[in-house]
């Protein structure tokens, strides 16, 4: 009955196909070939289109299709055709009875030239419909495949193509299956192709019985083999499940620990020594002034010129291997160098001895600090007093964890060809090795240098330490919560008023000589220091117990408040307007090693409140992850007002990250509040208190390319261990939910935000009504994270 065909071939579209190359659900260009079956005897004689099908019209209808569902979500190629097959099947739009329909992405995966799915549809009942297809073209991997001497010394490429027949209703998922395939065959060792292609098959079946494979054909080229040939190898066709009965099966430690040969190494490096280089630094201190010892290593790390680009977090560990010793600072660092592995060791051992004195007696034991690389570029090195990468990272949290702080998710381990995310998360949900430390389980720590006792001490895994507690004390006359109350008291009610902030419960006061709230008016410089700078100076000067080692916070976005008030013994600077309207007050914060807080806003005072409008991020060179430590990379898939105004706030957030960060800031300094009531609106400031640990996972890297080098820059930034403050205390929101005009009236809705904030992990809440909301954090302790 149709014995002609009308085609469609390679028409250009743009679809979200789910997870891209770097695990990412956006937009990738794809290519749709379609071709239906029909009879054109009629129209070729009369010259008219109305006896046969117009291909124009499919292809308009194709094309209107893909431009409706730009934004959605389709999972899968084979969802997308699927989707097609339909609109090329209905005869209201001029569509025929039979289709075939092939999509293909050529950037939706990294490591081949394209992925393809193909698909045969039909109306009529007596059709045979033939199975579905995938095809993965030119998986381009690195192994080590050959029987001769000089084949079994270096890794080589080969090409491999896949061709999976699928059953009705299949549910495999290809780039599971690609990396899979990559994980094994570049970890992995082959005499032959004839094995290699053998094994892929089945890898596949063993891994993926039950999911709907019929049959595999794989071809594997080798493009380098022979001189003057594009390439030689073996392929092949219709292999099944049938095809492994009997075999052994593949071993997970097979491919996921390739300890079972080296690789080899180049003893003299050839390390290119006027090219820059990236590093990583682990560094331990647990001996002395733990947290001098690292800023003066990171300091004379300077003096080398060895740029540190940026830090993790700081954390506290429990000793390893010898127990018997005091708890360790630590941490890693990401720098630039342009010398060799060796001479790098070299400068490091001579700070650590030379600078810093450390006194060596046995290893493992106390140390004053120790700086170990990590990782050098991608780079193995295996030497008698260098290994790269570290040969004991992967059995550390206190490595693994500050290290994924600082490299995104898919950065390969260069010896088992695993991402070190995924290293670092069975680590992590692993049961501790008693015989080598007592707990792996990892304090995230924001210093203060002035004291030895630090109370900000975060368990950002297991979430098993109390809410923090920051007091206000406006001493402002345009305060909206109190209404200046505390602007111009005497020395004494000062004090009393501290003291009672601590009795009651406090464990930060933080200080605000300017009205934040928006629409105000803010005041001189000079009237700023004159509020705040008395009270910080009577409060370190008195001999009042309670006030002792009272941590204070000064409210302010004024570099040169900021530095005033730290010379005068405050202890944290709370920035609301995370550096925009200030930018020197990164160069301050740097200089005196202090917390920082960092709170989300946009525009000033006057403006905030019209600017609530968050958009998805279309800027390419912004890449976006959402991480958690245990659990592993995910897909942020909330409704899009959330996820816009998560993904919003935390990015704006990240790049003034790294505005920070070039200026010397330690990410352990800071302290990330999203900016309750700060440019959002009522929604808005509802989905931040229900989404707050949201924030704790997400990541950013950015791609900054110069000009005119045309060198791109990455860096990487990540919220993972950063501690959360939220502060909802009183404000308008909740007075518009609850009909309370008068913030001081809002205390029974402030309860029920804060006890939502500690839902939500949030580690430290600003509270005005310091003793009822210390119960509320002891009550919510006690439910949320068993403390009582």
């Amino acid at each position: 009955m149709f014995k002609d065909t009308v085609f469609i071939n390679n028409l250009a579209a743009t679809a979200i196909t789910g997870k891209d190359a770097w695990n990412r659900p956006t937009p990738q260009p794809i290519t749709i070939t379609a071709s239906l079956k029909t009879d054109f005897q009629q129209a070729s004689i009369t010259d008219n289109l109305k006896y046969s099908l117009n291909y124009a019209v499919l292809s308009r209808n194709i094309a209107e299709y893909m431009k409706i569902n730009e934004h959605k979500n389709f999972k899968s190629l084979g969802n997308i055709g699927e989707s097609l097959s339909k609109v090329l099947l209905d005869e209201k739009k001029g569509g025929g009875f039979e289709t075939e329909v092939t999509i293909q992405s050529k950037k939706s995966e990294i490591r081949a030239d394209s992925i393809e799915y193909k698909l045969f549809r039909s109306k009529l009942n007596d059709s045979i419909i033939p199975p579905d297809e995938i095809k993965v073209n030119g998986l381009k991997l690195l192994t080590i495949i050959g029987v001769f001497t000089f084949e079994r010394l270096q890794k080589q490429i080969v090409d491999i193509d896949l061709n999976i027949i699928l059953k009705p209703n299949s549910s495999v998922i290809i780039h599971k299956i690609i990396d899979e395939v990559t994980l094994y065959v570049e970890s992995s060792n082959f005499k032959t192709v004839e094995a290699l292609v053998m094994k892929i098959g089945q890898l596949i079946f063993q891994n993926h019985s039950g999911e709907g494979i019929e049959r595999i054909s794989t071809k594997v080229t080798k493009p380098n083999a022979i001189t003057f040939t594009d390439g030689v190898g073996v392929s092949s066709t219709d292999m099944t499940e049938s095809s492994f009965i009997g075999l052994e099966p593949i071993s997970v430690n097979e491919y996921s620990n390739i300890s079972n040969f080296n690789l080899p190494t180049n003893q003299n490096e050839g390390i290119i020594t006027n090219k820059e280089h990236i590093a990583y630094i682990a560094f331990g201190s647990n001996q002395g002034n733990q947290l001098k010892n690292i800023n003066d290593s990171i300091d004379l790390l300077k003096n080398y010129n060895i740029k540190v680009l940026s830090t993790s977090c700081l954390y506290v560990s429990k000793p390893m291997y010898y127990k018997d010793q005091a708890d360790f600072y630590n941490g890693v660092l990401k720098i630039s160098c342009y010398e060799t592995p060796h001479d790098l060791l070299k400068i490091l051992k001579e700070i650590e001895y030379n600078h810093i004195n450390r006194i060596k007696e046995f290893d493992n034991g106390p140390r004053e600090i120790d700086l170990d690389i990590l990782l050098y570029d991608d780079i193995s090195i295996n030497t008698p007093n260098l290994t790269i990468p570290h040969k004991s990272m992967l059995e550390r949290t206190f490595v693994l964890q500050p290290l994924c702080e600082l490299i995104a998710p898919d950065t390969i381990h260069p010896v088992s060809a695993e991402p070190i995310h995924d290293h670092s998360k069975q680590l992590i949900i692993s049961n501790s090795n008693e015989q080598l430390q007592e707990s792996s389980r990892l304090l995230q720590i924001t210093p203060i240098p002035r004291l030895k006792e630090n109370l900000l001490k975060f368990d950002q895994i297991d979430h098993k330490l109390p809410t923090v507690v920051m007091g206000i004390l406006n001493v402002t006359p345009d305060s909206f919560s109190d209404g200046g109350k505390n602007y111009n008291l005497s020395e004494d009610q000062i004090i009393k008023t501290c003291q009672d902030l601590v009795k009651l419960g406090a464990n930060i006061i933080d200080i605000g000589g300017v009205s934040t709230r928006p629409g105000s008016q803010e005041p001189t410089e000079e009237e700023e220091l004159k509020r705040v700078l008395p009270i910080i100076k009577l409060i370190r000067s008195s001999n009042v117990l309670e006030l002792e080692n009272i941590i204070l916070s000064i409210d302010t976005y004024r570099s040169k408040v900021a530095e005033q008030c730290l010379l005068a013994g405050a202890d944290i600077i709370n920035d609301i307007s995370m550096g925009l309207y200030d930018g020197k007050i990164f160069e301050v914060v740097a200089k005196f090693g202090c917390p920082y807080i960092m709170n989300h806003t946009r525009g000033n005072l006057m403006t905030m409140s019209k600017l609530t409008n968050y958009e998805s991020n279309m800027n390419e060179d912004l890449i976006e992850f959402f991480i958690d430590p245990v659990n592993g990379q995910q897909e942020y898939n909330k409704e899009p007002p959330v996820t816009n105004l998560i993904n919003g706030i935390s990015r704006e957030v990240s790049l003034q990250m790294l505005k920070a960060f070039s200026k010397g800031v330690k990410k352990w300094q800071i302290i990330m509040d999203p900016g309750i009531g700060f440019a959002k609106n009522l929604p808005q400031n509802l989905m931040i208190i229900k989404n707050a640990t949201d924030f704790k996972k997400y990541s950013l890297l950015s791609n900054v390319t110069d000009v005119e080098t045309n060198e791109t820059q990455h860096s990487y930034v990540s919220f993972n261990g950063l501690p959360t403050l939220l502060g909802p205390s009183r404000k308008k929101f909740l007075g518009t939910i609850c009909q309370e005009s008068k913030p001081s009236d809002r205390l029974i809705s402030t309860s029920a935000s804060i006890m939502a904030c500690i839902e939500q992990n949030a580690n430290i809440v600003r509270v005005h009504d310091v003793e009822e909301m210390k119960k509320v954090c002891l009550t919510g302790d006690a439910i949320y994270k068993g403390i009582y």
